[in-house]
């Protein structure tokens, strides 16, 4: 009995691990997209509400479609807490801004500011 609770702690912790290094994995990235990356305007193609909720929000994925200033057509997600408002604002063909990283598009974070020159 002892060994299945000791196999049992073995596999959370590392089930735990994993999430917890993939966190800070997008924390730097989306540290390194927000101060490098370049801005662009970005239509949503879709938004994919997940089952996670807190008091005021939900958890849902944004599909997003926008041009890198080398004219590449990129489609990239990216999960947000969402409130009722938002959920509204970023509807399914709405537009809005992301920042993009030029090295690997893909990786991109919601900016949703106007797009000044020179940003």
């Amino acid at each position: 009995m002892a060994y299945f609770v000791f196999i049992f702690i073995v596999a959370l912790a590392a089930f735990l691990l994993y999430y917890a290094l993939r966190w800070v994995r997008q924390l730097f990235i989306e540290a390194h997209v927000m101060k490098h990356g370049i801005g662009a305007n970005a239509d949503i193609i879709a938004l994919k509400r997940t089952n996670w909720m807190d008091r005021r929000s939900v958890y849902c994925e944004l599909v997003l479609r926008f041009r890198t200033r080398e004219g590449q057509l990129v489609q990239a997600s990216v999960f947000q807490f969402l409130d009722s408002r938002e959920i509204v604002r970023f509807a399914e063909g709405n537009g809005t801004t992301v920042k993009y990283d030029p090295q690997n598009p893909q990786h991109i974070i919601l900016y949703d500011r106007p797009l000044i020159l020179g940003d």
